[in-house]
């Protein structure tokens, strides 16, 4: 039977929304924790009104918060991961089609990842306490920057070329790159602002997105191995994470800091095994349960797999413009300061999650994209 592949109608695999949302919350509940944690450093705005309106936040100017012991626990476990995840995912995705039609549609694709791109930017023009943060460089602009990569790579070259690329790709554990990485990073804060950060840095996230992409070509475009491929890829992963068990330091996070650390294991040979091995265990296994056809719907986790992209795109507008200026307003009054115990962040991201509902299902949606009925 021919299949194909310029069919969009295919069915979505309902436990990638499962695994995409629980890794979205995740994200919110990393992102929330640091903003909480730096919030009296670098967020806080009001300082006119420190000695009244806000005279309670006033001890705590140029402090950092700490989060609590449960909220750190997620964080050790899930941070090395859980900004590389999406895009492994992303690049399943993008595998779907075979390379002639994947050429024919590729136009659409590059607008798509470019509004992504100008949309992040312009973002963090709004969200960042300065201009260097305004202008730095994290992790979704990357993804784009990588997913336009690896879809010039398969239109020109095929999979034998995504091939060729993940084995140039290990190169960088011989080559200094990640020097020249802190060489263009530390040109930028001497001539432009301090405060720029190369956070996302191209070496640390391309074999994510290749582990993605093969992935999801194996899944779409080999059925002779539909039946070993899921053992396959838990099997690999499962060596990469006994390496790391093996010869890796342990991963740490501060309390008061939670994106210090993010890219610590990425930066190494071990832990980038370890990021990797984890992602394709947990990709296979979830397929291999929707095989089973033990499908995993839990409709609000799978809401925000589904509508992803969305809630990464206003959740930091939501929290730094809205819901945390107004949790500090309603502590001034109640005598709190802002915290982060996983109590208080999941209130948040519960409220953001609330808001993102309200503006997919209002009629705001329908201004906003000027849709007609």
């Amino acid at each position: 039977m021919k299949i194909n592949n310029r069919d969009d109608s295919r069915p979505r695999i309902v436990n990638l929304d499962f695994l995409r949302g629980i890794f979205i919350i995740l994200a919110l509940n990393q992102h929330f924790t640091y903003y909480i944690n730096m919030w009296y450093v670098d967020y806080f705005r009001d300082t006119m009104a420190l000695t009244t309106t806000y005279a309670v936040h006033f001890p705590m100017i140029g402090k950092q918060i700490a989060s609590d012991v449960y909220n750190h626990w997620l964080a050790i476990v899930f941070t090395p991961w859980v900004s590389q995840i999406y895009l492994t995912m992303s690049a399943f995705n993008l595998a779907k089609k075979n390379q002639i039609i994947f050429g024919e549609e590729m136009s659409g694709k590059f607008k798509m990842f470019g509004l992504i791109f100008l949309y992040f930017v312009l973002e963090n023009f709004l969200v960042a306490p300065n201009l260097g943060q305004a202008i730095s460089f994290y992790p979704i602009m990357l993804w784009m920057v990588i997913l336009v990569i690896i879809s010039l790579v398969y239109k020109f070259l095929g999979i034998k070329g995504i091939l060729a690329l993940t084995l140039l790709s290990m190169l960088r554990f011989v080559i200094p790159i990640e020097m020249v990485s802190d060489f263009f990073e530390m040109i930028i804060k001497t001539n432009v602002h301090p405060g720029f950060e190369y956070d996302a840095r191209f070496e640390y996230f391309i074999l994510s997105g290749l582990l993605g992409f093969i992935m999801g070509y194996v899944h779409f475009h080999q059925p002779n191995l539909r039946h070993r491929k899921d053992y396959m890829f838990m099997g690999f992963g499962l060596v990469l994470v006994l390496i790391y068990a093996a010869i890796g330091d342990k991963f740490t996070v501060p309390y008061d800091d939670f994106f210090m650390t993010e890219h610590d294991l990425a930066r190494t040979f071990s832990g980038t095994a370890y990021i990797i091995g984890i992602q394709a265990i947990l990709i296979s296994f979830f397929l291999w349960l929707e095989k089973r056809n033990i499908k995993l719907n839990v409709p609000l986790i799978n809401w925000v797999g589904i509508y992803s992209l969305m809630i990464f795109a206003l959740h930091r507008i939501f929290f730094v413009k809205l819901i945390a200026p107004i949790s500090v307003m309603v502590g001034s009054i109640t005598g709190r300061t802002i915290g982060a115990s996983i109590i208080e962040i999941y209130i948040y991201i519960f409220i953001t999650l609330g808001l993102c509902y309200f503006v997919k299902t209002s009629p705001i949606s329908d201004i906003i994209l000027q849709k007609r009925k």
